[in-house]
């Protein structure tokens, strides 16, 4: 071993200090010392659950991505439970070199925190062998040594979020008295103001277990629409049938909708779920189902600023934990550009700001700027379950995906283009189309 490399292993540096200074220049040199093609170190991120790139050689500035040992893969199990190398055949994997095998060794400290992997041409050598599983292992050992102590925040009720705002809907709760006996609720609100997370809400606390039924649209033919509510209602059984936007139903739609609840013995709960400004025509006996038992759900907007602020501030933890990023804080000009802005579409809006923050952000505190990228778009979240807008659906997933990307790979579309499994034009061409440019 040259000095040189032989005084970077007995550095009296330690901790993150030796993770991020002597760490890339000791790999390169270990590298070079074996006449290595290329390799990677990938590292476990601080606090998170995410994987990135700590130290690379000989790829070059496109870099590479091993597209086999994305994470869920039996090579990503394989080698993240292996006490031993791990060696991939260029003749079966796709590696970045032409002619070259490689070897791969998890890296551990109190659990499996990455790897290394190297490309090689030949065979492997048992000093090459012996001295990258002693940088493996200090990698490891300077890993425990950078980890503090810490108390990981379990996550929150997923109605946590919520429990603010349902305090401030006035008559939730006698709503939610009368719907014991009545088995109706309306909920009228402006677009995403919570209302099928309300009337969710409401049936898991009266009915938890039982079958929660969502009818986003309904047949425009009478006869057809007489016979899906007939399976609708056998379907949803004791449990709960739900309608979205009953103010765009037809003057036939109502009357058979207001008959078949009246007629048809149908022993489950019906939700209707309305928007508040709906001024279409409407039969008398379907506006009496309306207003048989209505809830009125109050717009974002309309909340007064403490209550507003607890919404902003318990969505923002729990999305970070979804996102593994409960390392993140929301500095209070970002707080303060939340509640300042308009939502048109209410929860969906602000739950889009925020996580659009929380991808983009490269800090540890979630800033302004990083809550301005994408601000027009409405797509990063993947819809609701019940939500059957594949094209949406699809441009969601599009937008998380390359806003991750964006954040593992530092915005360098070359390497992004590569991990993505595009080209880097179609990447170009998504992120315009979804707002990311």
């Amino acid at each position: 071993m040259p000095p040189h490399t032989a005084s970077l292993f007995a550095s009296s540096q330690t901790g993150k200090e030796w993770m991020e200074t002597i760490l890339p220049s000791l790999w390169a040199e270990l590298c070079t010392e074996f006449g290595l093609a290329s390799g990677v170190v990938v590292l476990k991120a601080e606090d998170e659950d995410s994987f990135y790139e700590s130290a690379s050689f000989g790829y070059g500035e496109d870099g590479f991505y091993y597209s086999f040992l994305n994470r869920g893969s039996a090579e990503w199990e394989t080698l993240m439970s292996s006490r031993e190398p791990v060696f991939f055949s260029g003749k079966e994997f796709p590696l970045f070199g032409k002619t070259t095998n490689a070897m791969s060794i998890r890296i551990v400290a109190k659990e499996s925190i990455g790897f290394l992997l190297v490309e090689f041409e030949g065979e492997t050598s048992f000093p090459m062998f012996a001295l990258l599983s002693l940088f493996a292992d200090k990698i490891g050992k300077e890993w425990n040594g950078n980890q503090p102590q810490m108390v990981r925040l379990e996550p929150k009720d997923s109605d946590e979020s919520y429990l603010q705002f349902r305090e401030k809907i006035p008559n939730l709760e006698a709503a939610i008295h009368r719907f014991g006996s009545e088995r109706l609720v309306s909920i009228f609100g402006a677009p995403g103001s919570g209302k099928k997370s309300l009337a969710k809400w409401i049936h898991q606390n009266m009915l938890s277990g039982a079958p929660f039924l969502v009818v986003e649209s309904v047949p425009d033919h009478f006869g057809k629409f007489e016979k899906a509510l007939q399976e609708w209602g056998i379907e949803a059984n004791f449990g709960s049938l739900v309608f979205t936007n009953p103010e765009h139903f037809s003057l036939g739609q109502q009357q058979i909708l207001a008959d078949w609840w009246a007629k048809s013995g149908f022993k489950g709960n019906l939700f209707l779920l309305g928007d508040s400004n709906g001024n279409g025509e409407v039969l008398p006996e379907f506006l009496l189902l309306l207003q048989k038992n209505p809830v009125y759900v109050p717009a974002l907007n309309h909340l007064p600023k403490p209550t507003f602020s607890k919404i902003i501030q318990s969505i923002f933890q729990t999305l970070c934990h979804e996102q593994n990023r409960s390392d993140l804080t929301l500095s209070q000009a970002g707080e303060t550009e939340l509640l300042n802005r308009i939502y048109k579409e209410n929860f969906v809006e602000l739950r889009s700001a925020i996580l659009s923050g929380i991808l983009t952000c490269r800090t540890k505190i979630v800033d302004v700027s990083d809550l301005l990228v994408g601000r027009n778009r409405m797509d990063i979240e993947i819809p609701d379950a019940e939500d059957l807008d594949l094209r949406r659906g699809i441009e969601a997933l599009e937008r998380q995906k390359i806003l991750l990307a964006m954040r593992i790979f530092s915005g360098n579309q070359i390497r992004m283009a590569k991990a993505l499994g595009i080209s880097r034009g179609s990447l170009q061409y998504k992120m315009k189309q979804l707002g990311l440019m």
